[in-house]
């Protein structure tokens, strides 16, 4: 029979090598457990930051959170952007530091003109890293190892995203993919806001343009109809007067015949220029049609009135522009946007009849005070 002891020796190494080898493979486990845990924290904090910058249309607010999410996913101390201007140019535009606050520099061109820089925002090399003592690196305050991701739309280089000040003091293939991601998305969001940002100019020009009267730069009579329909509420729900005046150039034609049309729309423009001029702030001025303009003088009484067209029509006689105008009262002489304009235009009618170049109230075809001193 064999003795148990006399096996011991030859079990004991072979047990402790597994033991060794166990221990070494659980390390191993803990190690890529570990990894995936970092992989898995990044990839969160990468999705809350994918979910906040394309919800948001505004640029700053788009950088600002992929910033703060390089610094919280990444852990590099510090994280700046750069634009990439169409010229070519650099400028360092925002800047995020330990404690995620982001802030503008005090100098948009504090950084290296001789950097690695300019070669990845040229598209000559995909990223650059390194240390601070090389000859290429970006920023003369470098802090530990540093990388620098492009930012790219449509084949074109927007900006640059820069990292450094990372705790372990080593940047890894995983630093850099995440930073390419990270680049990838901000990118995209970039160039979504910016087409936002054009397509709203667009339409606000758009929408100007279908309310100015082309010749003369005024409120056109789709705008006006628009700007005296609120004013008409306005006016109704507070009780408040207004006047609706219109305004007639005498003998435009006249005009035309002698000097063309140039002379008869620069006289139109002439006129509207004067009418903005002499109107009070926040009246509506508007060319209606061909040489007729519409003033809307709001919360007047009716010697108010009298007293602002008396102004206007003493400017337009310095200009050599005589003019016949008509003047209806809110609500005595109509409560809607028509009557008042036949009221109006039966008061033109009025002061073209009395001999132009004058002014008369609906219902009122005498001389105003002004013509009897006169």
């Amino acid at each position: 029979m064999t003795d148990p002891a006399s096996s011991a020796p030859h079990d004991g190494p072979d047990l402790r090598d597994e033991v060794a080898q166990l221990k070494s493979r659980l390390a191993a486990l803990e190690a890529e457990k570990d990894e995936y845990a970092r992989q898995i924290e990044e990839l969160f904090v990468l999705q809350q930051v994918f979910s906040t910058i394309n919800s948001s249309l505004e640029i700053n607010d788009i950088l600002s959170t992929v910033l703060r999410g390089v610094r919280a996913a990444l852990k590099f101390g510090r994280v700046v952007l750069f634009d990439v201007l169409a010229d070519g140019s650099i400028l360092r535009r925002l800047q995020c530091d330990a404690e995620g606050d982001v802030s503008r520099p005090e100098d948009e061109r504090a950084y290296r003109a001789d950097s690695t820089l300019r070669d990845v925002a040229a598209g000559t090399i995909p990223l650059s890293t390194g240390s601070p003592s090389d000859p290429g690196a970006p920023l003369t305050d470098g802090q530990g190892c540093y990388c620098v991701v492009p930012l790219v739309t449509r084949n074109v280089v927007r900006g640059l995203l820069y990292a450094d000040d990372l705790p372990t003091g080593e940047i890894d293939d995983s630093h850099i993919r995440m930073l390419l991601d990270f680049a990838a998305q901000a990118a995209v969001a970039m160039e979504n806001a910016r087409l936002y940002d054009e397509t709203r100019h667009l339409l606000e020009e758009t929408q100007r343009l279908a309310l100015t009267d082309a010749l003369t730069g005024i409120a056109n009579r789709r705008a006006l109809q628009q700007l005296f329909e609120h004013e008409m509420k306005s006016a109704e729900r507070y009780q408040m007067p207004l006047a609706f005046i219109i305004l007639d150039i005498d003998d435009l034609k006249a005009i035309n015949d002698s000097g063309g049309h140039s002379a008869g729309d620069l006289a139109l423009q002439r006129f509207s220029h004067v009418l903005l001029d002499n109107a009070r702030r926040g009246d509506i001025v508007a060319r209606y049609a061909g040489d007729e303009f519409v003033i809307v003088m709001t919360h007047s009484e009716r010697l108010a009135a009298a007293k602002g067209v008396e102004r206007i029509l003493a400017a337009l006689r310095r200009h050599g522009l005589p003019a016949s105008i008509g003047i209806a009262m809110f609500p005595d002489d109509g409560r809607d946007a028509q009557s008042l304009f036949f009221a109006a235009d039966e008061a033109l009618y009025d002061a073209k009849v009395a001999g132009k170049n004058r002014y008369r109230f609906y219902r009122n075809p005498e001389p105003t005070l002004l013509e009897l001193a006169q």
